[in-house]
Parts: C-alpha cells; sequence; structure tokens
C-alpha cells in the first residue's frame, strides 16, 4: 500500500465519521420514572409506587418502610399506592427513592443494578451482586 492510498484512506475514515450520526451513549440502564405525589390533607400518596418498587426489584413493603423510616411517619400499601400518614413534598420522595436506589440497589462495586437485598444470619443486611458477584454489607434500616 502506498502513501497516498494511506491518505486517502484517512480522509474517508474522517468523512464517515462526519457523516455517522454520534452515538447517544447510555450510562443507566435503570430508568426509576419519577413518583407521582398527591398530598391530601395530611396523607401523601404515592400513585405509582408499585411500578417503582418493580423498576427497583424490591418488595414495595421494605421500600416503604424505608421511606416511613426516613420521613418518621407511618403509613402502609394500599393497591399500587403507597400511602405516608404525613405532608411529604415531591422532592422529598424522589430524593429518598434515589438515595434508596444509590445505597440498595445499585452494586457499589460495578453500578449494576441487578442486585439482590438480603440478611446473613446476624441480621447483617448484603447487597448481592447478578453480575459480578460482589457482596457488600449495607446499613440496615
Amino acid at each position: 500500500m502506498g502513501v497516498t492510498e494511506d491518505l486517502d484512506y484517512e480522509k474517508l475514515l474522517e468523512r464517515v465519521y462526519e457523516l455517522v450520526p454520534p452515538r447517544k451513549v447510555k450510562r443507566e440502564r435503570l430508568e426509576v420514572e419519577p413518583p407521582e405525589v398527591v398530598v391530601s390533607g395530611k396523607r401523601t400518596f404515592i400513585m405509582n409506587f408499585k411500578r417503582i418498587c418493580d423498576i427497583l426489584n424490591r418488595d414495595p413493603r421494605l421500600v416503604l418502610r424505608y421511606l416511613l423510616k426516613e420521613l418518621g411517619a407511618s403509613g402502609n400499601v394500599e393497591g399500587d399506592a403507597a400511602v405516608v400518614y404525613g405532608v411529604a413534598t415531591p422532592k422529598m420522595i424522589k430524593d429518598l427513592l434515589d438515595f434508596f436506589m444509590k445505597n440498595y440497589v445499585i452494586c457499589p462495586v460495578c453500578g449494576s443494578p441487578d442486585t439482590i437485598l438480603g440478611r446473613e444470619e446476624r441480621k447483617v443486611m448484603q447487597l448481592k451482586c447478578m453480575a459480578c458477584g460482589a457482596v457488600s454489607p449495607v446499613k440496615p434500616f
């Protein structure tokens, strides 16, 4: 191959890169929809709570227990919605769900959302990653 052929190849390659649209790299596989929060009197309803828990692959009772502990309130799951007996803003709920996802769903080693939350013998909560196999202790709630 001669020098002119190499230059032609380089020019053609640059032209191809210019014509191809930029690739959008998706860093996060786990996309949680924003919570649909409705405040009625002194009660807060999270209308899409079941769908959020399904996306996170966590038991709704477990996620609600975390939210209630952090909010210092009581509540329960009614159908697909969660009811918090107290007033919580949509931003508070979203921030708490983001914190839960970061600490109790996403693997701290590889960043995968494919994890299982469980307890060991002495009630030590652990996050087991199904992608990389890492087992990480997490703070109980």
